[in-house]
């Protein structure tokens, strides 16, 4: 679970970590207070390189703060829309440097370098004696003699003494808070001396939640993205019965035309994967597994099929069930989902690749419902996913053309 920069400084700050910018977080142009100063203007999204996307802005006046406002809430960067706006007060920087926590592989390793306010990556690259990256035993943790070590052969000199009691209590904050990623990007010292975390990553494990006190992160999807309506929708008919999952793992990806209805497991990330390899463009990623009702079923595909863009194929995806009855989630679930959906269009194609208990049944009803108009292309295990996944966009393909011709 990501947090926003707002919320991860909040965190740092409350609990002693380092300090951060006097700052508040607005919605709206209309908050911004008249007499406010030099501020710099920051779009609230899970994602970095904001700079680069136009997403930091620096003003001068309350009017130049009005105006960045606007600009940002108008924005989408890595397709997120910006709904929040972080003002700080401008810092007279005199040196920028970086600091973090996480795992890599199964080792939990501190990385400090005295070059922040980039990527990382391009430091190791350009000047690698500028970075360490430290392994630390858990059961051992961070000593005060230790972060000075490392900040020292980072580069950070004189500073160090100062700043490792920074990278000691970010260190005891993973450990806290359950962190998957801790970094500080830059961690500033001022002029007059002071050390700021300018900005601040944090992704959390998604079962650590509750451990956040002080701050409410609302419905959130694992990756820290607040989910979209269909999202919600989804998450919500997964709870409507304890039986199996239908919703628990719902994406909905703007500018796809394709859904994908998978089975779960290893099979559904490797159709992703091929699918996106190829050159497809995923509408809907959602996954049902573990026997649910058909009901359930039924609900997460009507929930799909009221995605806001144009659909041209369906991927009913999914390996050889053992314990899921197929006929009860293709036929009772995916096929009744998709008669209840009055503005389907029966032209779109429906590829099923799928196997497992009463298949042949469900085929069987599959195939009758091509009477009533519905496109179906029935694949069993003899048809790879490589290849269901060449099926499915070189059918989206030609429907995508049929609507254009005739909207011509």
């Amino acid at each position: 679970m990501r947090l926003y920069e707002f919320e991860g400084k909040k965190l740092l700050a409350n609990e002693g970590v380092v300090s951060v910018p006097l700052g508040k977080v607005v919605e709206s142009p209309s908050e911004v207070e008249d007499g406010m100063s030099a501020t710099i203007a920051k779009a609230q999204v899970l994602w970095g390189k904001r700079a680069k996307a136009g997403g930091i802005l620096s003003c001068t006046d309350s009017d130049d703060i009005r105006a960045a406002v606007a600009h940002l809430l108008d924005m989408k960067i890595r397709g997120e829309q910006v709904r929040r706006v972080l003002l700080e007060e401008k810092l007279a920087i005199a040196k920028e440097c970086y600091l973090s926590v996480t795992y890599q592989g199964n080792e939990l390793v501190v990385i400090a370098s005295s070059e922040g306010g980039i990527d990382i990556e391009e430091v190791r690259n350009i000047r690698p004696e500028n970075v360490v990256a430290q392994t630390i035993r858990v059961t051992h943790g961070l000593d005060l003699p230790t972060a000075e070590d490392i900040l020292t052969r980072a580069g950070f000199g004189a500073d160090a003494p100062d700043v490792a009691p920074i990278l000691r209590n970010l260190f005891s904050f993973f450990i806290k808070h359950d962190a998957l990623l801790v970094e500080i990007n830059p961690l500033v010292k001022t002029k007059t001396g002071d050390w700021y975390a300018c900005d601040a990553k944090i992704e959390l494990d998604d079962e650590a939640a509750f451990r956040i006190a002080g701050i409410s992160i609302g419905s959130r999807l694992g990756s820290g993205r607040e989910p979209t309506k269909l999202e919600s929708l989804a998450r919500e008919n997964d709870l409507i019965d304890s039986r199996g999952a239908a919703g628990r793992m719902f994406y909905e990806i703007e500018g796809g035309n394709i859904i994908i209805l998978a089975a779960g497991g290893g099979t559904s990330m490797e159709a992703l994967d091929d699918l996106y390899s190829m050159g497809g463009r995923p509408a809907i990623f959602t996954e049902y597994s573990g026997n649910p009702t058909g009901e359930k079923v039924k609900g997460l595909t009507k929930i799909a099929l009221m995605y806001p863009g144009d659909i041209d194929a369906i991927w009913v995806i999914g390996g050889r069930a053992n314990f899921t009855d197929v006929y009860e989630s293709l036929i009772n679930g995916i096929l009744a989902g998709i008669r209840e959906s009055s503005s389907f269009d029966k032209t779109v194609p429906i590829i099923v690749r799928r196997a497992g208990p009463r298949d042949e049944e469900a085929f069987e009803v599959m195939r009758q419902a091509r009477d009533e108009g519905y496109n179906f292309y029935i694949r069993g295990m003899a048809t790879s996913i490589a290849d269901s996944a060449r099926m499915v966009i070189y059918q989206a393909n030609k429907h995508y053309a049929a609507r254009r011709r005739a909207a011509v």
